[in-house]
């Protein structure tokens, strides 16, 4: 115990003594572990913002001008059977009378003698599909229905929409990867730095006979000193952050969405750190005791 004491002290000492590397170091880390942060937030939020968009969008279907109301409905079911709609809500020949009334402040069958409006739907997609949703096999379902007459929908809007979703779902996972990659070599390259200013030191106790376990701990211990220091200075500044963008969309934006920073988040980031830590500063020392 005491000597695993005196090996954390030693990393502690290392760390000081370099410390405007190991300043550059957490400062370098802190951007890094900032952004992989926003982008776990971001990831965290997405889907929300896609369930938003997926709730406005809209396709609506008109039914031929003879159809009754009753039939109407009938059409109504065999559309809500479809894989990808959530629901139809039946806009009836009175109901379009009454929107057309309220949009134009006219009475049509004043105008015309009779009612020409046509029932339709407004048909609403899913909105908790993981996967790319693919609005063009619903249209072409919904065309194939006997007596719809017309179908009104921003499918390029939404393809787009959609397919921005999937590539930024799709690369997250290599940006991602990347940060973690140049963490390590942060670290990696700063032990190496700490290892090279106490050359005579260690070359001194492999001759007293330590072992390799003995002489690697410090600068092993030094790497997680480093990268927890980072770590807690992470958490308040997402704290920060999410507090500032919550503000914003909700008052500047339309969407409404409750912006969180999970506290696990801090515990994942602090454990990936760690980890990347150690392979790092392991692989520094044992270059350099080849």
């Amino acid at each position: 115990m005491d000597k695993l004491f005196y090996l954390i002290i030693e990393g502690i000492k290392n760390t000081w003594r370099h410390k405007s590397n190991a300043l550059t170091a957490i400062f370098s880390l802190f951007i890094l572990l900032y952004i992989i942060g926003l982008v776990s937030i971001v990831e965290q939020n997405a889907f929300k913002v896609m369930q938003y968009l997926r709730s406005k969008y809209k396709i609506e279907v008109f039914f031929n001008e003879d159809l009754t109301n009753e039939e109407a409905i009938g059409l109504i079911h065999k559309i809500k059977k479809i894989n990808g709609v959530k629901n139809a809500t039946l806009i009836t020949k009175e109901d379009a009378m009454r929107i057309f009334k309220d949009q134009f402040g006219e009475n049509i069958i004043d105008l015309l003698g009779y009612n020409p409006l046509p029932a339709s739907s407004v048909v609403n997609v899913e909105r908790n599909m993981s996967d790319l949703l693919k609005i063009d096999p619903i249209i072409k379902e919904i065309k194939s229905i006997e007596f719809v007459d017309e179908i009104n929908y921003q499918g390029n809007l939404i393809r787009k929409i959609e397919r921005t979703f999937k590539i930024i779902a799709n690369y997250l996972p290599f940006f991602m990867g990347l940060i973690i990659l140049i963490i390590g070599l942060i670290i990696y390259n700063l032990i190496k730095v700490s290892i090279y200013a106490r050359r005579e030191t260690i070359k001194s106790l492999q001759l007293i006979g330590a072992t390799k376990l003995f002489v690697r701990l410090p600068f092993i211990f030094e790497g997680i000193l480093i990268s927890i220091i980072s770590v807690l200075l992470i958490y308040p500044a997402l704290i920060l952050t999410s507090i500032g963008a919550k503000y914003f969309i909700n008052n500047y934006t339309v969407f409404d969405i409750n912006l969180n920073v999970d506290p696990f988040m801090l515990v994942w980031l602090l454990i990936l750190v760690i980890l990347i830590s150690i392979l790092a500063s392991y692989r520094a020392v044992s270059n350099f005791l080849k």
